[in-house]
């Protein structure tokens, strides 16, 4: 079996912080696209007078070239972060996972924006509720023989 998985790069936690760097200003970019969606979204929902709980609202609101540039914008950082082999996840709460080989396990590394190095790690069916410490010594190998890599 392929430990990898899926995954096209697993990550060292120093590789995956090497890559902060790149992917801190795309995520700030995401992050700032977002805010301004919901206000050009707001606006158009009050100039046409729409339904805010209408199910077609987002095709309407794409209608919007200023609300669509914006959407495809986010979509193209997104694609930009993915392409480095780390994942983009809670694109609003500006979340990245980075795969990683613990033990024979494809765990994620877990990076969110604000924090200052990539500090956690999750088992993929875990999620981000399940995040840990990376030093977390409930997770370690009772003779300290397992390591982060």
């Amino acid at each position: 079996m392929d430990p990898q998985g899926n995954y096209p790069r697993l990550f060292t936690i120093d590789e995956a912080n090497g890559l902060l760097p790149t992917l801190r200003p795309l995520v700030e970019q995401i992050l700032e696209n977002i805010r301004r969606l919901k206000g050009a979204s707001e606006t158009v929902i009050r100039r046409e007078g729409l339904d805010p709980e209408a199910p077609h609202l987002m095709n309407r609101l794409r209608d919007d070239g200023e609300i669509a540039r914006l959407i495809g914008q986010v979509k193209g950082w997104v694609d930009e972060i993915n392409s480095y082999g780390c994942l983009c996840k809670g694109v609003e709460q500006g979340l990245i996972d980075f795969p990683c080989l613990f033990g024979a396990e494809v765990v994620f590394l877990c990076w969110q924006i604000g924090e200052p190095s990539v500090g956690f790690w999750h088992r993929i069916e875990d999620g981000f509720a399940g995040r840990k410490p990376l030093l977390d010594g409930e997770t370690s190998d009772p003779d300290n023989k397992v390591s982060y890599h």
